[in-house]
């Protein structure tokens, strides 16, 4: 929403050139849906409209088990992450050392991906290892939770980072207040601090779907005997090459994400109207 001292040429140009970066960004993945419903797949002479490949990979009972993995896990990875960023960003706004905490928290960034899922790999052996030479039981195998631990890693520094510039906002001098006023440290948390970071809550929870549903490199270290459906796109296009198919999965991530996207800031929207 503009103000009164704000030229309204301005503001329209702000939007102009905001849409026209993201429109300018966003071409690759429109042509890439634009293709994925033409029949001839990528260089046809004639462009046939067909929803053919998407009834294709809907009716493949693998990619149908690899959207199921993926799923779950973006569930675990949510309900694990989102509590985990929110916990952090109450204890930076408590914590002396602010610059070495959010440089702690955002080390996982500096990493490269194949590095720490190897490096994570190494460690659960090792540790497997030790378990069966004190326990006697061999504790580690890959698995689903493998692989949630790794996308955990990779998921929690953004969530983070969106928790906490939406609680930038917030005045402790209010939940104080509600303290005093008779409330618990969760009824302040909840009545008082959690409906003004309620937006930066819902964007973090939309930010880390996205990545879980989106992450191969990790995941593809750390999963057990399934596959999730970057994997399995990934693993398509080195044995297939590039087929109408392959424009499908790729349209279908496109899809999902801009999806999330756009119902996230639908909702923002919706709210800020009201």
């Amino acid at each position: 929403m503009n103000h009164d001292y704000e030229n309204a040429w301005g503001y329209r140009l702000k939007w102009l050139y905001m849409l026209t970066v993201v429109g300018v960004l966003m071409l690759p993945v429109f042509y890439t849906l634009y293709i994925s419903f033409n029949y001839g797949g990528f260089g046809a002479a004639e462009y046939q409209f067909t929803w053919l490949w998407y009834q294709t990979l809907f009716e493949n009972q693998e990619i149908r088990a690899t959207l199921g993995w993926t799923g779950l896990i973006a569930v675990i990875v949510i309900a694990w992450t989102i509590p985990m960023a929110l916990l952090a960003a109450k204890f930076y706004q408590r914590t002396r050392f602010k610059v070495p905490f959010v440089f702690l928290m955002l080390s996982p960034l500096f990493v490269p991906a194949d590095v720490t899922a190897a490096a994570l790999l190494v460690y659960f052996k090792n540790l497997s290892r030790l378990a069966e030479a004190v326990l006697g039981v061999e504790w580690f195998e890959l698995s689903l939770w493998s692989a949630v631990v790794g996308q955990i890693t990779w998921c929690l520094p953004y969530a983070f980072v969106v928790v906490l510039v939406t609680m930038a906002r917030f005045r402790p001098e209010q939940a104080e207040a509600a303290r005093t006023c008779g409330a618990n440290a969760w009824q302040a948390f909840w009545h008082v601090e959690f409906p003004q970071i309620r937006a930066g809550v819902f964007a973090s929870t939309a930010f880390v779907a996205i990545l879980s549903f989106n992450e191969y490199v990790r995941t593809n270290f750390l999963k057990g005997g399934f596959d999730t459906f970057p994997t399995y796109l990934v693993s398509y296009m080195l044995n297939t090459g590039m087929t109408p198919e392959v424009y499908a999965m790729a349209g279908l991530f496109s899809a999902v994400s801009i999806t999330v996207i756009g119902l996230v800031l639908a909702l923002a929207m919706l709210r800020g109207r009201t």
